[in-house]
């Protein structure tokens, strides 16, 4: 595939500094807009799309998100093995919360930059039938790799904490995330309640959070945006547009900001198989 990716180029590293500067900033929303434009930069050069992944896990590394780190990870391989082979969806913005296969659309300024690849010449028959045999055989190797992964990670450690009530990162809060009755259901809706409290179990009223989680295991996230919409009672917030996709282990983690300060903390959860047998 001919590409003028030389004018795309310095576009690239343009929006990996931006995402850098925001990222220092503490503006992590806006570093990973920034990373995402690269991408879709990124996509007619493997070399610039491989960057784009590494600097994308690295960025997952630092926010210790190891689910958005493990799809990462698999994306740089795929990055690396199919992009000369032009099998990248055009527009897909390379997070790990979305499907990497998906074409996405691509913003106006970025499909300007983009548009010079739209004139390239076709290869001969012969060089499009080896790209597409490299592309069984690449998609196979990819497919046998992610089938190996998952079978290594299909039970979560045995040494997990299970508990829903606990002490804050840095022991500001003490927490309590309380489930739905009835239990919760795969592919359904629901909402939790969250119980904030002081260290010396004064309820914490006026708190705001940030929401976010997914499959460790299986490096994505939730599949839908949970938010803390309300305080039903003093130091008692819900929790609504809940949803597991699947059954296993996942993770809710929890930004807080309240009376005494900012701090995190994580929840380990563990949704059943709604086909087991008891």
């Amino acid at each position: 595939m001919r590409t003028c990716f030389p004018l795309v180029q310095p576009s690239v590293p343009t929006e990996l500094d931006a995402a850098a500067a925001a990222e220092s900033r503490g503006q992590f929303h806006t570093a990973f807009r920034h990373l995402e434009r690269a991408h879709v930069l990124a996509q007619p050069s493997t070399r610039e799309h491989v960057r784009v992944h590494w600097r994308m896990l690295h960025f997952a590394l630092r926010g210790r998100r190891s689910g958005d780190a493990f799809g990462q990870a698999w994306r740089l391989v795929a990055a690396l093995c199919l992009t000369w082979l032009g099998l990248v969806p055009p527009g897909n913005t390379g997070g790990s919360r979305v499907n990497g296969f998906r074409p996405m659309p691509v913003p106006p300024e970025l499909q300007t930059a983009l548009d010079c690849t739209s004139g390239a010449e076709r290869n001969p028959l012969r060089v499009q039938a080896f790209r597409r045999r490299v592309a069984m055989v690449a998609i196979g190797v990819l497919a046998a790799t992610g089938m190996l992964v998952l079978g290594g990670c299909g039970s979560p450690p045995r040494d997990l904490d299970m508990s829903l009530e606990k002490p804050s990162a840095a022991g500001r809060y003490r927490i309590a995330l309380v489930p739905p009755v009835p239990a919760v259901a795969v592919n359904r809706m629901h909402s939790w309640q969250v119980r904030l409290a002081s260290t010396d179990g004064q309820l914490v009223s006026g708190a705001r959070f940030a929401v976010d989680g997914g499959m460790p295991q299986h490096g994505h996230g939730l599949p839908t945006q949970p938010r803390v919409t309300r305080e039903s009672v003093p130091g008692t917030y819900s929790l609504d547009g809940m949803k597991f996709s699947m059954p296993g282990w996942w993770q809710l983690r929890f930004a807080i900001d309240g009376a005494t300060g900012g701090d995190t903390v994580s929840f380990n959860i563990l949704i059943g198989d709604p086909g087991a047998r008891p």
